[in-house]
């Protein structure tokens, strides 16, 4: 979408409960399920204490993740001046070591794009036309990265909000509702699924109750009449180890160097 989301965390704590969602349980007293959204009555808060806490825990378990891979399925709706909707889809892939190591590749309808950071060098690379810009950029931790790439060069990563959950750039007081819906499912997954509104947007997250980390994420624009939304099927991998490899630009004699300037004029928009 157009609009650089920044949403609360969702922390992922590796936990396995069948029955009852893991970040509902207490170590010594009972759990009480949340009430689902359908259920709810008039006399349920605007914002759940538990799908709060849930969000929380999430976020957490982001936070604690030092290697990983995520590969997100995704669409993104956008509106015509004639109010017509146009869905488009693209693959999304983060590869992360931290504190330093970071690599993502777009690949969508509209455009294919890759960035690199081996601990010194940010690389943005267009694969389609064979252009390449680099900047060196030292002592810089993966989140840092991200917000520098929005702040400094108008590059907006997509998903952006896996490395600001947890943070204080995305406080969970900016919630203005929170609900638990219930028990659902993403392909085999068993999830907890949750809706939450803030300022312009509506949002949705299933999160595995085996693993903790959110399994598919759901963007409305309440600022547009139409409410295009925004939707990302995620797949994790926190065990295969990531080689430097990866993270490290080698340009072929078919690759042509240009300018990266710090002030941007065109903007890279997230798929």
């Amino acid at each position: 979408m157009k609009r650089n989301w920044q949403l609360p965390c969702l922390a992922v704590m590796a936990a396995a409960c069948a029955a009852t969602p893991a970040w509902a349980q207490k170590d010594a007293t009972p759990a009480t399920p949340a009430t689902p959204a359908s259920n709810a009555t008039s006399d349920t808060p605007a914002v759940e204490p538990s799908a709060i806490h849930a969000i929380e825990l999430m976020a957490q378990k982001l936070r604690t993740l030092k290697s990983f891979t995520v590969t997100a399925d995704v669409t993104n709706e956008d509106v015509l001046d004639s109010g017509q909707k146009v869905t488009y889809g693209g693959i999304v892939t983060y590869k992360v070591r931290s504190p330093d190591r970071f690599f993502a590749s777009v690949d969508s309808d509209r455009k294919q794009r890759s960035f690199y950071y081996d601990g010194s060098k940010f690389t943005v690379y267009a694969p389609r036309m064979h252009y390449y810009a680099q900047r060196p950029l030292a002592n810089t931790t993966v989140a840092q990265l991200v917000s520098t790439a929005q702040e400094k060069y108008d590059i907006d990563m997509p998903l952006a909000d896996l490395f600001y959950w947890g943070t204080d750039k995305a406080p969970t007081s900016t919630i203005q509702s929170a609900t638990v819906i219930g028990p659902a499912r993403v392909g085999k997954i068993e999830c907890d699924h949750l809706l939450m509104r803030q300022s312009g947007v509506d949002w949705q997250v299933w999160i595995s109750r085996q693993t903790m980390l959110p399994a598919k994420l759901v963007i409305a624009n309440l600022d547009d009449p139409t409410q295009p939304e925004y939707s990302a099927t995620l797949q994790w991998d926190t065990e295969s180890s990531l080689a430097d490899s990866i993270f490290t630009f080698s340009p072929t004699s078919a690759d042509h160097l240009i300018k990266i300037s710090d002030d941007a004029q065109t903007k890279e928009a997230s798929p």
